[in-house]
Order: structure tokens, then sequence, then C-alpha cells
């Protein structure tokens, strides 16, 4: 890595963004799930985008991978019996991942997913993996770095997890990792993603399933009005204002993106994805469903 990388990454680290703090005017605890016990039933919500418990062997995702890698070994799902994984091999530059599209977009989307990081898992230092909300003008955009976005071509932004140069223990502490018009440039000339960063650091354990939610409300386009949050649980992490997502109308949340990525993988490493929704209201927990008896079937 270069040394103008480092400094750049350690600047970002100490920048947290317009913030707001992460219980004014947020919803938590029960929401949309409440009223859909074990999530069933839940993809019928006129408020519900899309939904997967990867319970079914029906295609559902966009792009190269339309099925993602599932386990159905025991302990290894959040509910139901199966739940995704990915898993990424030792070396440089590996990755996995799903996404989902909902042309033409909406001006404000929530998303939630269970995720588990095995008791095994350790990144090294720099890794992406956790759910992402996009607004792409183009599908090909997706992935793109290094380059700042015009306000009309894309936005992006992931709730992770990070190292802070092995000051955490893996898989880390939770933040958004962001592109946007007015994001700030790396001293190496090129725009990698601004860190937003709670006021209180939430760390993630390893073996644990954590529920995480995460909203994205695009700007007006003259204004610099737009607004992040994050919620670990339900309960409010992070809320982030005064954001700038673009600079036409058109352009609009339109893309949910699940993925694993790591620079420098020191050792096979696997993530787990169960009970996704996206939707156009806050989601909450899963609420448990005390009638079920027995686990569903793969269909």
């Amino acid at each position: 890595m270069s040394a103008c990388r480092l400094l750049f990454l350690l600047w970002a680290a100490a920048y947290p963004g317009p913030f707001m703090s992460a219980s004014d005017s947020l919803p938590q605890g029960g929401g949309l799930a409440a009223r859909y016990p074990g999530d069933k039933g839940i993809a019928g919500d006129p408020q519900v985008i899309f939904a997967d418990s990867f319970e079914s062997d029906r295609i559902q995702w966009d792009g190269s991978v339309k099925r993602p890698p599932t386990t159905g070994k025991p302990g290894r799902a959040h509910s139901g019996q199966y739940a995704a994984e990915l898993t990424v091999p030792p070396g440089e530059g590996r990755g996995a991942g799903m996404v989902k599209w909902f042309d033409p977009g909406y001006d404000r989307v929530y998303a939630r997913w269970y995720v588990q990081f095995p008791e095994d898992y350790d990144q090294g230092d720099l890794h992406h993996a956790g759910g992402n909300l996009v607004g792409m003008h183009n599908h090909w955009l997706l992935g793109v770095a290094g380059i700042k976005p015009d306000g009309t071509d894309r936005f992006s932004t992931g709730l992770e997890p990070w190292r802070d140069w092995k000051r955490n223990p893996p898989p880390g502490e939770l933040f958004m990792y962001t592109y946007y018009p007015d994001m700030k440039r790396d001293p190496d000339g090129n725009y990698w993603g601004n860190m937003f960063r709670p006021e209180k650091k939430f760390l993630l354990k390893t073996g644990k399933w954590y529920c995480l939610e995460m909203m994205v409300k695009v700007n007006r386009p003259d204004r610099a009005d737009g607004e992040q949050a994050f919620w670990v649980d339900g309960k409010p992490v992070g809320h982030f204002t005064g954001i700038r997502w673009r600079t036409v109308e058109a352009l609009k949340v339109n893309g949910f993106w699940l993925m694993l990525y790591i620079h420098d993988n020191p050792k096979t490493n696997t993530v787990r994805y169960d009970d996704v929704v996206v939707s156009r209201a806050y989601i909450g927990p899963m609420k448990a469903n005390k009638s079920a008896r027995s686990k569903p079937s793969r269909k």
C-alpha cells in the first residue's frame, strides 16, 4: 500500500461526515417485520421491494450470481434451514457477492439483513463485507472505485466493519463507506470511499448473528439534504445528514448489493447472510414465530 493511501485512510477514519445523534427522529425496535412473525408473508407487503430468506431455489438475484451459494448445515442459518454463504480464498483482491436491481428506484430505501462472521474470521486489515445501497445510472458502474461520482452517474454506500489497522478485533467496528459527489480526495489523486462513523464505536463479534439495517434518503437535486443511517438489532447507531447524493431527479436508490471482498486475504474467510428484506419503510428485526413447529423444506 502506498504512503499516500495510508495517510488518506488515517484521515478518513477521523472524518465522520455530517452527523446527527443516533436517536433523533429515527424509528427503532419493531418495524414492518413485527407484522410478519418469522418474516412469513413479508415479501407480499406493499412497502417491500425485495425479500429472500434463502429457503428457495428460485432465482431472485440479478447480475452474474443469480443464485447465491447457500449452506444447509445445522447451526449455520439465522432462521429456517439455509443461509447464503460467501467464501473468499487466500490471495489479493478476492471477492464474491450478489446484487438485486429495482429500477427506476426510490427516494428512500431501507435494507435489513442478518449477518454472521464465523469464529475463525480474520480479514487482515482491509475488506468490504456487508450490504450496500446504490444509485446507478448504468448497472455496469457497480463496483467502480477510486473515481468521484459527478451527481448524475452513481452513488453508493455500504455498511461494513473495519479493523482500524488491527486496533479492533475481527471483523471490526461498523461504519458507512460512501461514494458521493462531495467526497474528499485521496492524496494519491484518487477518490476512495469516505468513512461515516458514529460517535460511539460499535464492534461486531465473530460467531454471533446480528440484525443490521441501513437507510438512504436521496436529496432534492438542488440541495444537500440527503441522509443515511444504520441500526443494529433494531437500535439506531449512526445517522448522517446534509448529504448531496445527486444533482438530477432521475438518479435514485435502485440497487442492493451484498458482498465480501478482501484486499489481501491471509486465509480462507467466509461470511453468512440470511433473511434479507429491502423496503420503502423501516423494517426492524424479525419477530419470533412461536407457532413454527418445523423448519421449512426447500422448494
